[in-house]
Protein backbone atom coordinates (compact mmCIF):
# COMPACT_ATOMS: atom_id res chain seq x y z
CA UNK A 1 0.00 0.00 0.00
CA UNK A 2 1.27 3.51 -0.75
CA UNK A 3 1.18 5.89 2.35
CA UNK A 4 2.59 8.95 0.28
CA UNK A 5 0.39 11.99 -0.25
CA UNK A 6 0.51 15.01 -2.15
CA UNK A 7 1.51 16.56 1.19
CA UNK A 8 4.47 14.31 1.91
CA UNK A 9 6.08 14.53 -1.10
CA UNK A 10 8.50 17.13 -2.44
CA UNK A 11 7.36 20.19 -3.35
CA UNK A 12 8.63 21.65 -6.16
CA UNK A 13 7.15 24.95 -6.05
CA UNK A 14 8.32 25.32 -2.29
CA UNK A 15 7.82 29.10 -0.58
CA UNK A 16 10.76 31.73 0.26
CA UNK A 17 10.45 31.50 3.72
CA UNK A 18 11.01 34.70 5.40
CA UNK A 19 11.13 33.37 8.72
CA UNK A 20 13.41 34.11 11.60
CA UNK A 21 14.79 30.87 11.21
CA UNK A 22 15.49 28.55 9.36
CA UNK A 23 16.61 31.01 6.79
CA UNK A 24 16.51 30.63 3.09
CA UNK A 25 20.43 28.95 2.74
CA UNK A 26 22.77 29.29 -0.72
CA UNK A 27 22.54 26.63 -3.36
CA UNK A 28 25.89 25.10 -2.02
CA UNK A 29 24.58 24.81 1.40
CA UNK A 30 22.07 22.73 -0.14
CA UNK A 31 23.85 20.70 -2.64
CA UNK A 32 25.99 19.89 0.63
CA UNK A 33 23.79 17.73 1.71
CA UNK A 34 23.59 15.19 -0.88
CA UNK A 35 26.30 12.99 -0.34
CA UNK A 36 25.67 10.46 2.53
CA UNK A 37 28.76 10.11 5.06
CA UNK A 38 29.32 7.69 7.78
CA UNK A 39 29.31 8.58 11.02
CA UNK A 40 33.12 7.85 11.87
CA UNK A 41 34.18 9.18 8.26
CA UNK A 42 37.63 11.21 7.86
CA UNK A 43 35.11 14.00 6.23
CA UNK A 44 33.06 14.12 8.93
CA UNK A 45 35.52 14.71 11.90
CA UNK A 46 37.60 17.15 9.70
CA UNK A 47 34.65 19.38 9.61
CA UNK A 48 33.51 18.94 12.86
CA UNK A 49 36.74 19.98 14.13
CA UNK A 50 37.29 22.87 11.40
CA UNK A 51 33.39 24.36 12.33
CA UNK A 52 34.42 24.10 15.91
CA UNK A 53 37.68 26.05 15.50
CA UNK A 54 35.99 28.58 13.63
CA UNK A 55 32.87 29.36 15.88
CA UNK A 56 35.35 29.84 19.02
CA UNK A 57 37.38 32.36 16.49
CA UNK A 58 34.63 33.84 15.85
CA UNK A 59 33.74 34.86 19.94
CA UNK A 60 37.31 35.53 20.19
CA UNK A 61 37.92 32.79 22.26
CA UNK A 62 40.64 31.05 21.01
CA UNK A 63 42.80 29.53 23.65
CA UNK A 64 40.23 29.56 26.50
CA UNK A 65 36.99 28.61 25.27
CA UNK A 66 35.82 25.58 23.72
CA UNK A 67 32.58 24.83 21.24
CA UNK A 68 30.97 22.38 22.08
CA UNK A 69 28.36 20.75 18.99
CA UNK A 70 24.77 18.97 20.03
CA UNK A 71 22.31 17.33 18.00
CA UNK A 72 19.17 19.37 17.90
CA UNK A 73 18.19 23.04 17.42
CA UNK A 74 19.45 25.24 19.98
CA UNK A 75 17.08 25.13 22.30
CA UNK A 76 18.91 21.46 23.02
CA UNK A 77 21.89 23.14 23.51
CA UNK A 78 20.49 25.66 25.57
CA UNK A 79 19.25 22.96 28.10
CA UNK A 80 22.68 21.29 27.45
CA UNK A 81 24.30 24.19 29.20
CA UNK A 82 21.58 24.27 31.97
CA UNK A 83 22.40 20.78 32.54
CA UNK A 84 26.23 21.07 32.25
CA UNK A 85 27.25 24.24 33.23
CA UNK A 86 25.27 25.22 36.17
CA UNK A 87 26.14 23.37 39.45
CA UNK A 88 23.68 22.39 42.08
CA UNK A 89 23.64 24.52 44.08
CA UNK A 90 23.28 27.07 41.43
CA UNK A 91 20.20 29.96 41.63
CA UNK A 92 19.84 31.90 38.01
CA UNK A 93 18.66 35.25 37.69
CA UNK A 94 16.68 34.98 33.90
CA UNK A 95 16.37 38.16 32.05
CA UNK A 96 13.45 38.36 29.52
CA UNK A 97 11.88 41.53 27.64
CA UNK A 98 9.98 38.50 25.53
CA UNK A 99 8.85 35.18 24.39
CA UNK A 100 12.61 33.36 23.84
CA UNK A 101 13.73 34.95 27.74
CA UNK A 102 10.38 32.57 29.06
CA UNK A 103 11.65 30.13 27.48
CA UNK A 104 14.96 30.29 29.32
CA UNK A 105 12.44 30.13 32.70
CA UNK A 106 10.71 27.14 31.66
CA UNK A 107 13.93 25.41 30.22
CA UNK A 108 14.80 26.21 34.61
CA UNK A 109 11.55 25.25 35.76
CA UNK A 110 11.28 21.82 34.52
CA UNK A 111 15.31 20.76 35.42
CA UNK A 112 14.35 22.18 39.01
CA UNK A 113 16.47 25.17 39.43
CA UNK A 114 16.79 27.55 41.51
CA UNK A 115 15.94 30.60 39.14
CA UNK A 116 14.28 34.34 39.44
CA UNK A 117 12.75 35.65 36.92
CA UNK A 118 13.09 39.40 36.17
CA UNK A 119 10.38 40.43 33.82
CA UNK A 120 10.87 43.63 32.13
CA UNK A 121 9.15 45.04 28.97
CA UNK A 122 9.74 44.94 25.41
CA UNK A 123 11.76 48.55 25.75
CA UNK A 124 13.73 50.13 27.26
CA UNK A 125 16.27 47.19 27.46
CA UNK A 126 17.49 45.48 30.08
CA UNK A 127 19.75 47.76 32.01
CA UNK A 128 22.83 47.43 34.41
CA UNK A 129 20.29 49.21 36.75
CA UNK A 130 17.60 46.65 36.31
CA UNK A 131 20.41 43.71 36.61
CA UNK A 132 22.47 45.26 39.73
CA UNK A 133 18.87 45.65 41.65
CA UNK A 134 17.81 42.10 41.15
CA UNK A 135 21.25 40.97 42.31
CA UNK A 136 20.93 43.35 45.21
CA UNK A 137 17.84 41.73 46.05
CA UNK A 138 18.83 38.15 45.60
CA UNK A 139 22.92 38.14 46.70
CA UNK A 140 22.59 34.67 46.50
CA UNK A 141 22.36 34.79 42.40
CA UNK A 142 25.32 32.61 40.94
CA UNK A 143 24.22 33.45 37.38
CA UNK A 144 22.67 35.19 34.90
CA UNK A 145 20.90 33.84 31.69
CA UNK A 146 18.76 36.32 28.74
CA UNK A 147 18.48 36.58 25.47
CA UNK A 148 21.12 38.53 23.00
CA UNK A 149 18.39 39.07 20.61
CA UNK A 150 14.36 38.57 20.96
CA UNK A 151 13.73 37.35 17.99
CA UNK A 152 9.58 38.06 18.57
CA UNK A 153 10.16 41.84 18.81
CA UNK A 154 13.51 42.34 16.85
CA UNK A 155 14.92 43.86 20.15
CA UNK A 156 18.37 43.85 20.47
CA UNK A 157 19.48 43.36 24.44
CA UNK A 158 22.70 45.54 25.34
CA UNK A 159 25.01 42.80 26.84
CA UNK A 160 28.05 44.70 27.32
CA UNK A 161 26.51 46.77 29.49
CA UNK A 162 24.72 43.92 31.64
CA UNK A 163 28.13 42.02 31.44
CA UNK A 164 29.69 44.79 33.65
CA UNK A 165 27.33 44.91 35.67
CA UNK A 166 27.73 40.94 36.28
CA UNK A 167 31.70 40.88 36.10
CA UNK A 168 31.48 43.32 38.99
CA UNK A 169 29.70 40.69 41.17
CA UNK A 170 31.80 37.76 40.11
CA UNK A 171 28.00 36.49 38.84
CA UNK A 172 28.42 34.53 35.40
CA UNK A 173 26.30 34.74 32.05
CA UNK A 174 25.18 32.31 29.81
CA UNK A 175 23.76 33.95 26.81
CA UNK A 176 21.36 32.86 24.31
CA UNK A 177 22.99 34.15 21.08
CA UNK A 178 20.62 31.76 18.98
CA UNK A 179 19.26 34.51 16.70
CA UNK A 180 22.75 37.00 16.84
CA UNK A 181 26.03 35.01 16.66
CA UNK A 182 27.36 34.99 13.27
CA UNK A 183 25.84 38.64 12.85
CA UNK A 184 27.29 40.65 15.48
CA UNK A 185 30.31 40.83 17.11
CA UNK A 186 30.58 38.79 20.43
CA UNK A 187 34.02 39.34 22.45
CA UNK A 188 33.63 36.14 24.91
CA UNK A 189 37.03 36.80 26.66
CA UNK A 190 35.93 40.47 26.88
CA UNK A 191 32.82 40.10 28.15
CA UNK A 192 33.74 37.26 30.55
CA UNK A 193 30.66 34.85 29.51
CA UNK A 194 30.96 31.54 30.83
CA UNK A 195 28.41 30.58 28.05
CA UNK A 196 27.39 31.65 24.63
CA UNK A 197 24.48 29.35 22.64
CA UNK A 198 23.66 29.36 18.86
CA UNK A 199 21.96 27.07 16.43
CA UNK A 200 23.45 26.51 12.46
CA UNK A 201 20.22 27.80 11.18
CA UNK A 202 20.22 31.29 11.90
CA UNK A 203 23.16 33.71 11.31
CA UNK A 204 25.39 31.28 10.00
CA UNK A 205 23.06 30.60 7.10
CA UNK A 206 23.20 27.29 7.55
CA UNK A 207 20.19 24.18 7.88
CA UNK A 208 18.50 23.32 11.31
CA UNK A 209 20.00 20.16 13.07
CA UNK A 210 23.00 21.02 15.36
CA UNK A 211 23.25 23.51 18.30
CA UNK A 212 26.56 24.71 20.11
CA UNK A 213 27.49 26.15 23.27
CA UNK A 214 30.76 27.72 23.38
CA UNK A 215 32.04 27.77 27.15
CA UNK A 216 34.70 28.69 28.72
CA UNK A 217 37.25 25.85 29.32
CA UNK A 218 37.58 25.82 32.92
CA UNK A 219 34.25 25.62 33.32
CA UNK A 220 33.39 22.85 30.97
CA UNK A 221 36.53 21.23 32.89
CA UNK A 222 34.93 21.21 36.18
CA UNK A 223 31.56 20.57 34.61
CA UNK A 224 32.07 17.06 34.88
CA UNK A 225 29.19 15.32 36.05
CA UNK A 226 26.89 17.94 36.83
CA UNK A 227 24.73 17.20 34.20
CA UNK A 228 21.16 14.78 35.35
CA UNK A 229 20.85 13.58 31.37
CA UNK A 230 22.57 11.20 29.30
CA UNK A 231 22.17 13.29 26.06
CA UNK A 232 22.85 17.15 26.81
CA UNK A 233 25.98 16.01 28.94
CA UNK A 234 28.37 18.67 27.34
CA UNK A 235 31.59 17.86 29.81
CA UNK A 236 30.81 13.97 28.21
CA UNK A 237 30.47 15.04 24.67
CA UNK A 238 33.09 17.33 24.53
CA UNK A 239 35.87 15.03 26.68
CA UNK A 240 34.64 12.06 23.96
CA UNK A 241 35.23 14.48 20.68
CA UNK A 242 38.75 15.74 22.15
CA UNK A 243 39.60 11.93 22.87
CA UNK A 244 38.64 10.92 19.17
CA UNK A 245 37.82 13.41 17.48
CA UNK A 246 33.92 11.66 16.96
CA UNK A 247 30.62 12.49 18.05
CA UNK A 248 29.30 10.46 20.87
CA UNK A 249 26.04 9.16 19.54
CA UNK A 250 25.06 9.47 15.51
CA UNK A 251 26.03 12.99 14.18
CA UNK A 252 23.92 14.71 11.74
CA UNK A 253 26.22 14.39 8.72
CA UNK A 254 24.58 16.46 6.46
CA UNK A 255 23.38 19.04 8.56
CA UNK A 256 27.48 18.82 9.37
CA UNK A 257 28.12 18.99 5.55
CA UNK A 258 26.00 22.08 4.63
CA UNK A 259 27.31 24.14 7.77
CA UNK A 260 31.06 23.61 6.77
CA UNK A 261 30.09 24.96 3.57
CA UNK A 262 28.30 27.43 5.04
CA UNK A 263 30.89 29.05 7.22
CA UNK A 264 33.27 28.94 4.36
CA UNK A 265 30.56 31.29 2.52
CA UNK A 266 30.43 33.23 6.11
CA UNK A 267 34.12 33.73 6.28
CA UNK A 268 34.38 34.53 2.46
CA UNK A 269 31.84 37.16 2.48
CA UNK A 270 33.63 39.03 5.38
CA UNK A 271 32.89 36.95 8.80
CA UNK A 272 30.77 38.86 10.96
CA UNK A 273 30.90 42.49 9.74
CA UNK A 274 30.06 41.47 6.33
CA UNK A 275 27.38 39.29 7.11
CA UNK A 276 25.78 42.44 9.55
CA UNK A 277 26.15 44.95 6.87
CA UNK A 278 24.20 42.44 4.69
CA UNK A 279 21.34 42.00 7.51
CA UNK A 280 21.16 45.80 7.49
CA UNK A 281 21.07 46.42 4.38
CA UNK A 282 17.80 44.35 3.46
CA UNK A 283 16.79 45.30 6.84
CA UNK A 284 16.44 48.93 5.63
CA UNK A 285 15.23 48.34 2.12
CA UNK A 286 12.46 46.39 3.64
CA UNK A 287 11.65 48.94 6.64
CA UNK A 288 11.94 51.78 4.09
CA UNK A 289 9.48 49.93 1.70
CA UNK A 290 7.31 49.10 3.97
CA UNK A 291 7.03 52.30 5.81
CA UNK A 292 5.99 54.15 2.54
CA UNK A 293 3.00 52.00 2.01
CA UNK A 294 1.91 52.84 5.32
CA UNK A 295 3.30 49.78 7.82
CA UNK A 296 4.79 50.57 10.87
CA UNK A 297 7.37 48.53 12.98
CA UNK A 298 6.52 47.73 16.34
CA UNK A 299 9.85 49.04 17.98
CA UNK A 300 11.81 51.99 16.65
CA UNK A 301 14.99 52.14 14.48
CA UNK A 302 17.63 52.51 17.86
CA UNK A 303 16.23 49.89 19.37
CA UNK A 304 15.70 47.31 16.18
CA UNK A 305 18.02 44.46 15.12
CA UNK A 306 18.49 43.94 11.16
CA UNK A 307 17.52 40.25 12.30
CA UNK A 308 14.02 40.08 12.02
CA UNK A 309 11.68 43.13 11.82
CA UNK A 310 8.12 42.84 13.29
CA UNK A 311 5.39 44.95 11.89
CA UNK A 312 2.38 45.84 13.11
CA UNK A 313 -0.87 44.89 11.87
CA UNK A 314 -3.55 46.80 9.95
CA UNK A 315 -6.32 48.00 12.02
CA UNK A 316 -8.60 47.38 8.81
CA UNK A 317 -10.96 44.80 9.35
CA UNK A 318 -10.65 43.17 6.26
CA UNK A 319 -7.04 42.05 8.01
CA UNK A 320 -6.52 39.41 9.51
CA UNK A 321 -3.10 37.33 9.51
CA UNK A 322 -4.37 34.21 8.57
CA UNK A 323 -5.87 35.07 5.49
CA UNK A 324 -3.25 37.34 4.94
CA UNK A 325 -0.38 34.78 5.42
CA UNK A 326 -2.54 32.71 2.97
CA UNK A 327 -2.30 35.58 0.35
CA UNK A 328 1.04 35.48 0.41
CA UNK A 329 2.11 32.19 0.10
CA UNK A 330 0.01 32.04 -2.77
CA UNK A 331 2.66 34.75 -4.12
CA UNK A 332 5.47 32.50 -2.90
CA UNK A 333 6.53 33.75 0.58
CA UNK A 334 6.05 32.67 4.16
CA UNK A 335 5.97 35.09 6.86
CA UNK A 336 5.97 34.80 10.68
CA UNK A 337 2.75 35.70 13.05
CA UNK A 338 3.98 37.58 16.01
CA UNK A 339 4.19 36.18 19.53
CA UNK A 340 2.99 39.18 21.59
CA UNK A 341 -0.56 39.00 23.13
CA UNK A 342 -0.61 42.36 23.70
CA UNK A 343 0.06 43.69 20.20
CA UNK A 344 -1.12 42.45 16.97
CA UNK A 345 2.08 41.67 14.91
CA UNK A 346 3.22 40.24 12.44
CA UNK A 347 7.39 39.47 11.67
CA UNK A 348 9.42 39.22 8.66
CA UNK A 349 13.11 37.73 8.77
CA UNK A 350 15.86 39.56 7.11
CA UNK A 351 18.68 36.53 7.45
CA UNK A 352 19.33 34.19 5.06
CA UNK A 353 20.42 34.71 1.46
CA UNK A 354 18.02 37.69 0.78
CA UNK A 355 18.46 40.04 -2.25
CA UNK A 356 17.52 43.57 -2.84
CA UNK A 357 15.84 41.54 -5.45
CA UNK A 358 14.20 39.48 -3.27
CA UNK A 359 12.99 42.42 -0.89
CA UNK A 360 11.12 44.43 -4.11
CA UNK A 361 9.55 41.33 -5.02
CA UNK A 362 8.27 40.23 -0.79
CA UNK A 363 7.05 44.11 -1.23
CA UNK A 364 5.37 43.74 -4.70
CA UNK A 365 3.53 40.36 -2.88
CA UNK A 366 2.80 41.95 0.41
CA UNK A 367 0.81 44.89 -1.94
CA UNK A 368 -0.79 41.95 -4.12
CA UNK A 369 -2.18 40.43 -1.03
CA UNK A 370 -3.39 43.92 0.68
CA UNK A 371 -5.16 44.54 -2.60
CA UNK A 372 -7.18 41.00 -2.77
CA UNK A 373 -7.92 41.33 0.95
CA UNK A 374 -9.27 44.72 0.59
CA UNK A 375 -7.41 46.50 2.61
CA UNK A 376 -7.66 50.48 2.24
CA UNK A 377 -5.56 51.23 5.66
CA UNK A 378 -2.35 49.97 6.56
CA UNK A 379 -2.46 51.71 9.42
CA UNK A 380 -2.41 50.04 13.04
CA UNK A 381 -4.77 50.20 16.07
CA UNK A 382 -2.62 52.12 18.15
CA UNK A 383 -4.38 51.68 21.07
CA UNK A 384 -3.14 48.33 21.41
CA UNK A 385 0.62 48.77 22.84
CA UNK A 386 2.58 46.55 24.06
CA UNK A 387 3.17 48.58 27.43
CA UNK A 388 4.11 46.59 30.55
CA UNK A 389 6.37 47.10 33.59
CA UNK A 390 9.42 45.66 35.61
CA UNK A 391 8.69 42.20 37.42
CA UNK A 392 11.21 40.21 39.73
CA UNK A 393 9.26 36.88 40.55
CA UNK A 394 11.16 34.16 43.09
Amino acid sequence: MCIATKETQMPTDAPFILTPGPVVTAREVKEAMLVDYAPADDFIRAATATIREYLVGLANGTGSYECVPLQGSGTYATEAAFHTLLPPDAKILIVTNGFYGLRLKELCDRMKKRNVLLQLPMLPPPSARDIEAALDAHPDITHVALCHCETATGVLNPIEEIAAATRARGVRVILDAIASFAAFDLDAPALDLEAIVLSSNKGLESVPGVGFVIAKRASLQAAEGNSASLSLDLHAQWAHMEKTGQWRYTPPTHVIAALATAIRIHEAEGGVRGRHARFHRVWHRLVTAMRQRGFETLISDDHASPIVTTFLEPADPHYTFPSFSMEMRKRGFIVFPGRLTASRTFRIGCMGRITDADVDRLVEAIDGAMQSLGVQDRAPDRSNSPAGSAALHA
